[in-house]
């Protein structure tokens, strides 16, 4: 029966039946009126005035039924409260909900990363499924809003500030033509590049990890992926019990150590501190103030595996401590550097903040917060575990992008941003220019003769640094950051992928794989604009 009745009420039959009762109402109220002044024997004296007031009352709540009715007939989409019940609770399709037409989310390049899918009574359509479905998120009638599409979901319905009136909005031309009126949202456009966006995933496909990638030089996102992934289309809440969290963006929240990839910020603080850059490794490896083991090389167990016994490295400079990645010179470094010095650094590289790379009205998209623990006067056996990137330090992929991106920037860290109309944020020096350009001299030697060899891309200069990170919950995680080119860099590269191992093994190929992938759409880019 109530179904019977919601669906005989529609705009047209309702406003057809106000029209009739208010009719009906308006002549009884007349002929009541009528009768009043001529004093009716028909009406008892003493109930006059009583009486009267019934149709006064009954014609205000018809005019307020009345208005009711236009302000959902032609602007209820822009209540977005309103909007929800209506995609919620009312089955008809001539509903509020359905005069929404939602803004589109575009890349870079403008290709479409959701819209409106016109033929499904407002429903989001995600042309890219699940490799964008994390940054993107998606917007149900039944499970709310995720990601972008929640942060900015009133710059993509169109939404008014809350307070102010609907009907202000509304053209007079449309009061007479409702079945007409359409709301249009405002598109928003990312820096992301949808094509590299897909190869990431591809590369990923069937492992755990993220890989975030971003243009130093104004901060642009043009990567930002987690794997397992899932499809925004077809989602379903079995999802969320899924052993392998593919609802977790592990991009923004996935909260890991670095390992060796964290040798970058302390070879730019030995660097900075002025401390000799030339340092003693030996075989039996570097024994921290306080400490009863000492941190050795990963030589000195495979050599020990062999029944052999490790010779050490002995003298290492800067750049072939970081090619061979030798944790008895940054775990030296580091506590050479005190504790001051780190502690003035980690707050620089802001590892403890949440990095927000989208603020809406709705929302805001931003990073899980990492750890970089504050160390007090006497913890220096904790500062010579840090600076090789274990003990408490854990981080996120999108905190190691910025910092890596800060180096190939010449120190300059810029605010990570995933909206082409955002403006470009300047988060400060992490190191002066001089010191970022010596690091970079050591990453690129990480290539060209150290543990990144399989990244050396002819004519890409890439620079790097791979990282194996104990896990205490099983394999290692591998990691492998980079940038190219050196010289003018347009991309800097974080890859990390869960229970995977050595770096170069598993992370490495995916990002050098990116950076061919992203030097022929930056030539074909270039082309295009010398043709215009």
């Amino acid at each position: 029966m109530l179904q019977s009745i919601t669906n005989f009420l529609t705009p047209e039959h309702t406003r057809t039946t106000l029209a009739v009762f208010s009719a009906m109402f308006c002549i009884a109220a007349i002929t009541f009126t009528a009768m009043l002044m001529l004093r009716s024997p028909m009406l008892p004296r003493t109930r006059y005035r009583i009486l009267f007031l019934f149709p006064v009352l009954f014609l205000a709540a018809i005019g307020t039924i009345q208005l009711y009715q236009a302000t959902w007939q032609l602007a209820g989409f822009r209540s977005r409260e309103f909007v929800r019940s209506m995609e919620r609770h009312n089955p008809r399709s001539d509903n509020a909900a359905g005069k929404l037409v939602r803004g589109a989310i575009l890349d870079r390049n403008g290709k479409i990363l959701a819209e409106t899918d016109s033929t499904a009574k407002g429903l989001r359509d995600y042309p890219y499924g699940a490799t964008s479905a994390h940054v993107v998120g998606f917007r149900h009638p039944d499970e709310g809003l995720t990601g972008l599409e929640n942060a900015a979901d009133f710059l993509l319905s169109g939404y008014m500030p809350e307070g102010e009136s609907a009907l202000k909005k509304i053209g007079s031309s449309e009061l007479h033509s409702t079945r007409d009126v359409r709301h249009v949202g405002t598109n928003l456009v990312l820096t992301l590049d949808a094509d590299l966006q897909s190869y990431a995933h591809t590369l990923m496909e069937g492992r755990k990890g993220a890989v975030v990638a971003i243009d130093p030089r104004d901060g642009a996102i043009r990567v930002l992926l987690s794997s397992p992934s899932f499809d925004p289309n077809n989602y379903d809440r079995a999802l969320n019990i899924d052993p392998d969290s593919p609802l977790l963006n592990r991009a923004l929240h996935g909260r890991y150590p670095p390992g060796s990839t964290f040798k970058i910020a302390i070879a730019g603080l030995a660097v900075e501190c002025g401390i000799p850059l030339n340092i003693h490794c030996p075989a039996g490896g570097y024994y921290p103030p306080g400490a009863r083991r000492p941190i050795r090389d990963h030589e000195y167990y495979a050599y020990e595996r062999r029944g052999l016994n490790w010779p050490g490295f002995g003298t290492l400079d800067l750049d072939t401590a970081f090619a061979k990645s030798s944790n008895s010179y940054f775990a030296n470094a580091g506590v050479q550097c005190g504790i001051v010095a780190f502690n003035n650094m980690a707050e620089r590289l802001r590892f403890n903040s949440r990095v927000p790379i989208f603020t809406g009205t709705n929302g805001v998209v931003s990073s899980q917060v990492g750890n970089i623990p504050k160390l007090g006067s006497g913890e220096r056996r904790e500062l010579s575990q840090l600076s090789i990137g274990q003990g408490r330090l854990t981080t996120t992929p999108l905190h190691m992008a910025m910092m890596v991106a800060a180096i190939a920037n010449d120190g300059q860290m810029i605010k990570p941003r995933i909206a082409e109309s955002d403006p470009v944020e300047d988060y400060g020096m992490l190191f002066s220019r001089a010191t970022a350009r010596r690091v970079q001299q050591a990453m690129r030697a990480a290539i060209t003769t150290g543990t990144g060899r399989k990244a050396d891309i002819p004519g890409l200069d890439v620079c790097g640094k791979t990282g194996t990170a104990q896990n205490p919950g099983g394999e290692d995680h591998a990691w492998f950051v980079c940038f190219a080119p050196r010289e003018n860099p347009t991309i800097a590269i974080v890859v990390i992928v869960e229970n995977a191992g050595f770096g170069s093994a598993a992370a490495l190929p995916v990002a050098a794989a990116l950076l061919e992938e992203n030097a022929a759409n930056e030539a074909v880019r270039a082309t295009q604009v010398g043709t215009r």
